[in-house]
């Protein structure tokens, strides 16, 4: 069996970087984070990791909410998305 291994790197500068950074460790972490929780705290989360899978719309309804808490307010789309 062959494996191909990807690199890739940032381009950016070091202001960007920084933003990228500052973003992702400030807003969208702790976004993931509450998401799970609230995810684990669900009265069917016992039912769901039975089945193994969480129904379709669960996290993203609980991101759409999520959204409008100042904590989480202004990031980028593709990281509520990716949440």
């Amino acid at each position: 069996m062959s494996q191909n291994t990807i690199q890739c790197r940032l381009v950016a500068s070091v202001v960007t970087r920084q933003q990228l950074w500052k973003l992702m460790a400030d807003k969208n972490t702790p976004l993931i984070n509450e998401l799970l929780l609230q995810v684990a705290q669900d009265p069917d989360f016992e039912t769901w990791r039975q089945k193994g899978k969480i129904p379709t719309g669960i996290v993203k309804q609980l991101c759409a909410v999520l959204k409008t808490d100042s904590r989480f307010i202004g990031q980028p789309g593709r990281f509520y998305t990716s949440a």
